[in-house]
């Protein structure tokens, strides 16, 4: 039985191979190299391969599924590797892009439990993954960028799952009027985008303000929409919006208490002590907070931080491998300004090092000239962002990490509960309740309290002492008494004696 075992597993594994390479072949004979047309190749090979004969065995139902589901992530494998290879790929085909969502979230193993990793580390080729992303590492070229994004983001499964269309939900944003949108009206002209995309704009973020009401609308959101116009249309692009920040950022970012932003900020800072100790103890010795530039950052996914090729890659990274790029961005950055930083004395001097740390895009705009900003860094960030130096930042670390800091926030806040409503109770409240509190301490030993009956008792010759200091004369005892008997014996009460 064993034998049989291994020899149909040896079969099965020849029948896969054989498969695979029969897709590679048919993708890299379509002509272009569309989506379609290397499903619809690698199908007709697919089909051409099951019609051979295969040893007299029979397949059932479940078999034929299961093998026809293997072929559909067998394809996107090929896919994937003809997108890094830099063919001209499109994603029209919603069909194939959950296809290749699916096999995403089969192959990758860094958003799961240690468990799944080990499952697909023998289940799933490892091969592929890694060279996809090497490839999205090095750069996505800008002509594959907005089918890589709405593949990598999940925006296809989140439209899928979605009960209200995008049309739906946009009209219910144009409906609303509340402090959301008056916020929006404001932000959308000073973006920087171009006139004709304005509107577009302005369309993803009030449909997600009425899609999710107790998020609304946070200022940077912005930025990111305007990022994902650039490469996709405005309907995908609210698509991949929804997915970055309910699915993709850790939960609370663009709340009102913005408990994940504040948990990961706590936890930028534990790592800038693990990874770079010296800039950790200069910032802390000369009471630099970076907190309110390292929450721009995180806040607006540093696409208002970086140049735009710069954050492009670096949103080519988040979309493909999780928040955890988002570390390793931030302390990319801190790296090549470390030597700067260890120099400075304040936290205006480094935000003049950290505003713009690899340059600017802004060169038409006022206020990036007149600034004066530090001239901008020359190292490759990404080369920075996947150097060894942070070998063992892996996501499992991050998230055991953000778990402390997020009990850490919560408590902080049931802090600050309390005090406001501390504010809020009246004075004859608060009297009553420290009356209460004081009944209830325990009464201090009779040996110890203070007695309000008598005077202490001077220590012998204080008095003498005393008065000798006082007139700089010598003063001795008799003196003392004989001037207290002479204030008890005379008719004015002593005041000759005095």
């Amino acid at each position: 039985f064993r034998f049989r075992a291994v020899r149909e597993r040896r079969h099965s594994l020849g029948e896969r191979r054989s498969r695979a390479f029969s897709y590679s072949a048919a993708l890299r004979a379509a002509e272009p190299h569309t989506l379609e047309g290397a499903v619809s190749a690698g199908a007709d090979a697919t089909g051409a391969a099951a019609a051979a004969p295969s040893g007299g065995s029979s397949e059932g139902s479940s078999a034929a599924a299961t093998e026809s589901k293997r072929e559909r992530e067998l394809a996107w494998i090929a896919l994937w590797e003809a997108i890094s290879n830099g063919g001209e790929v499109s994603a029209n085909d919603e069909a194939a892009v959950l296809a290749c969502e699916k096999w995403r979230r089969k192959a990758q193993g860094e958003r799961h439990d240690i468990w799944y990793r080990i499952v697909a580390h023998f289940q799933y080729p490892r091969a592929e993954w890694g060279r996809l992303t090497t490839s999205v590492r090095t750069g996505v070229p800008a002509t594959l960028r907005g089918a890589v994004w709405y593949t990598c983001s999940g925006a296809a499964t989140k439209r899928r799952a979605s009960e209200r269309p995008y049309a739906e939900q946009l009209a219910a944003g144009l409906a609303l009027r509340n402090d959301a949108v008056a916020v929006i009206d404001m932000d959308v002209p000073r973006t920087g985008v171009a006139e004709e995309s304005l509107t577009s704009l302005r369309n993803v973020l009030v449909a997600f303000a009425a899609r999710t009401p107790e998020v609304g609308y946070c200022q940077s959101m912005n930025f990111i929409a305007a990022t994902l116009l650039l490469y996709v249309s405005e309907e995908r692009a609210f698509w991949m919006f929804c997915s970055i920040v309910e699915d993709l950022l850790p939960v609370d970012y663009y709340t009102s208490t913005m408990r994940g932003l504040r948990a990961d900020l706590k936890l930028l800072d534990s790592l800038i002590g693990q990874y770079l100790p010296s800039l950790h103890s200069h910032l802390s010795h000369k009471a630099i907070d970076l907190g309110p530039i390292t929450m721009n950052w995180f806040l607006c996914l540093f696409v208002n931080t970086l140049p735009a090729e710069q954050s492009h890659r670096v949103m080519d990274c988040l979309l493909h491998e999780g928040p955890k790029v988002l570390f390793r961005a931030a302390l990319g950055v801190l790296r090549a300004r470390e030597r700067e930083l260890l120099g400075v004395d304040s936290m205006a001097d480094a935000y003049l090092l950290l505003r713009a740390p690899f340059g600017s895009d802004a060169t038409n705009d006022p206020w990036a000239r007149d600034a004066k900003l530090a001239p901008a860094a020359t190292e490759d960030l990404l080369s920075i962002m996947y150097g060894t130096w942070l070998r063992g930042l892996s996501t499992e670390m991050l998230q055991q990490l953000r778990k402390e800091h997020a009990f850490t926030v919560q408590e902080e806040d049931a802090r600050q509960a309390a005090r406001r409503q501390a504010r809020k109770t009246s004075p004859q409240e608060l009297l009553a309740r420290a009356v209460e509190q004081f009944e209830q301490l325990p009464s201090a030993p009779t040996s110890g309290a203070m007695n309000f009956e008598q005077p202490p008792a001077d220590a012998p010759h204080a008095a003498t002492t005393w008065l000798s200091q006082v007139t700089g004369d010598q003063v001795d005892e008799g003196s003392k008494d004989s001037s207290e008997s002479s204030e008890e014996g005379s008719p004015d009460g002593g005041a000759a004696a005095r």
